[in-house]
């Protein structure tokens, strides 16, 4: 049976292509003293999809949730699937991944009775049907439209990116002893478990993860992955956080498919939200790439003459682009900028993990930035 295509429906995902995204992967150009560093991280459009593989050791083994992709009528559709809890879900309708603001449709429920309504033009009734090979449902407006999409991965091009030359390896694949570059503090050996092939789990209430080598301006690489818990909620929802020099905060959190505002995954907690949300399903390895310039003192070096800069690669996206901050982000706020100072990882009661982490230091900027 040939369903009649919904005119309304396609002439509002048309409006949505055109006025509701953002373009992360087009710009803008970084710029600052790191403009070439970042601008050399490839935008999302080279980030490969392949599809669900559960041999696959680097797919989320809850098959369920993350990003699916198809087609509504003749037009592309694509969904991220949030597990909510109690064996719920919900599912976020866009026209394309990496947006802000442009939902076609939210439906919640069990996986056999998804149901929401339409955000575009004259709201109708979304009906949809989520199973472990497709989601598929209807929406229905001036008549019906049948839409199909099946789960697709989306890995970062940064997974696995080699530290440069002179580049201190906090954890690797050679990795024996995480004590040999972290401590819990206070001459403390770290409390965090090392596991097989190079990877770093948070031991809940073990003692956040210091390094014991200060660090100024610099290039940390990270890859992390956080816990499925579909019962935790906001800042329960397998939370850790990269304290660089002990002060300012990127944060990680499971916020997949949330709004990503400034205390949510890629936020400056507290301070500053990311342009665009590009947290991945938890059991899904991301990446961070954090270009950090550390602030400028006077020749006293004891007042702060300009604040630290930083910008932020997430999964191969510039979220963050050249920003200054004055202080601290949350309680880092507390402390005196610094030259130079420790890194920590966030102990915050959830067994989030970490692999290849190093921290490359940031040559001097030029002093005319590149410019004649």
């Amino acid at each position: 049976m040939i369903m009649k295509p919904n005119k309304m429906l396609v002439a509002a995902l048309a409006v949505l292509l055109v006025c509701c995204s953002v373009s992360p992967g087009a710009g803008p150009n970084p710029k600052g003293d790191d403009a070439a560093v970042v601008c050399s991280v490839k935008p999302v459009a080279a980030v490969p999809c392949k599809p669900y593989d559960a041999k696959n050791p680097d797919v989320s083994k809850i098959p369920l949730i993350g990003d699916w992709a198809g087609k509504i009528g003749k037009d592309p559709i694509v969904a991220q699937v949030i597990a909510s809890g109690k064996g719920e879900y919900v599912v976020n309708m866009m026209t394309k991944f990496d947006t802000r603001d442009a939902k076609f449709a939210v439906l919640t429920g069990k996986p056999d009775n998804l149901v929401g309504s339409t955000k575009t033009g004259k709201d109708g009734k979304c009906v949809a049907k989520l199973t472990a090979d497709s989601l598929t449902g209807t929406v229905e407006g001036d008549g019906k439209t049948s839409f199909s999409l099946k789960r697709v991965m989306r890995l970062s091009h940064r997974l696995g990116a080699k530290p440069p030359k002179g580049a201190v390896v906090l954890i690797g694949p050679d990795t024996k002893d995480l004590s040999a570059t972290f401590t819990r503090g206070g001459g403390k050996p770290c409390g965090w478990k090392l596991l097989d092939g190079g990877v770093m789990q948070c031991v809940p209430r073990g003692g956040s993860a210091l390094t014991k080598k200060k660090f100024g301006s610099m290039h940390l690489h990270a890859e992390f992955r956080t816990a499925f818990m579909p019962e935790a909620k906001g800042q329960g929802r397998s939370n850790s956080g990269f304290y660089i020099q002990n002060r300012y905060e990127c944060q990680v959190l499971d916020s997949y498919g949330l709004k990503g505002v400034a205390n949510e995954c890629g936020g400056m907690y507290r301070a500053v939200e990311p342009r665009v949300n590009m947290c991945a399903p938890p059991g899904q390895w991301q990446s961070y790439d954090i270009f950090f310039r550390a602030p400028k003192f006077d020749a006293s070096g004891s007042k702060q003459i300009e604040g630290a800069h930083i910008s932020v690669v997430h999964n191969g996206v510039l979220i963050h682009n050249d920003v200054v901050l004055i202080k601290g982000t949350g309680n880092g706020g507390r402390r005196k900028p610094i030259a130079a100072e420790f890194l920590l990882l966030q102990d915050h009661g959830n067994p989030v993990e970490f692999r290849n982490i190093w921290v490359a230091e940031l040559k001097k900027p030029s002093t005319d930035n590149g410019n004649k």
